[in-house]
């Protein structure tokens, strides 16, 4: 299970956070962030 940890000082930077439950991504927004986020070992395997 994965889940975002946020955390807000100011009501400014809670409504920030809380509008993120609105973000659409698309099919390559998903792939992009995937390729981003892709961990590779030392010997080059995932």
């Amino acid at each position: 299970m994965t889940a975002p940890i946020a955390s807000a000082t100011s009501l400014q930077q809670l409504e920030s956070l809380a509008a993120a439950v609105h973000l659409t991504l698309t099919g390559a927004d998903i792939r992009e962030l995937d390729d981003a986020s892709a961990w590779t070992g030392p010997d080059g395997l995932a």
